[in-house]
């Protein structure tokens, strides 16, 4: 897989529901699994806001019905396309 691409996947477990998400990519194959059995690319992926001061990322998994506006460094983040 693309590695650029893999940024803010979010894979889903089958059997028990559990939820990863691919925060960085690096080299190699990552094939998550749970419950011995791999876990499957969800449709939606992460979000990622950054600090324009101090470069610190988050990543969200869901946002809820509100306007979600992170802050770091007494600045808003910005956000960062996957």
């Amino acid at each position: 897989m693309n590695r650029s691409r893999s940024r803010g996947l979010i894979y889903r477990c089958p059997v028990c529901g559990a939820e990863v998400g691919v925060v960085a990519s690096r080299m190699g194959s990552f094939v998550p699994r749970c419950c011995d059995r791999d876990m499957t690319p969800e449709r939606r992926r992460l979000t990622f806001f950054v600090c324009p001061v101090c470069g610190a990322e988050i990543a969200v998994l869901g946002q809820g019905a509100g306007q979600f506006v992170p802050r770091c460094c007494d600045v808003d983040m910005l956000f960062e396309a996957a």
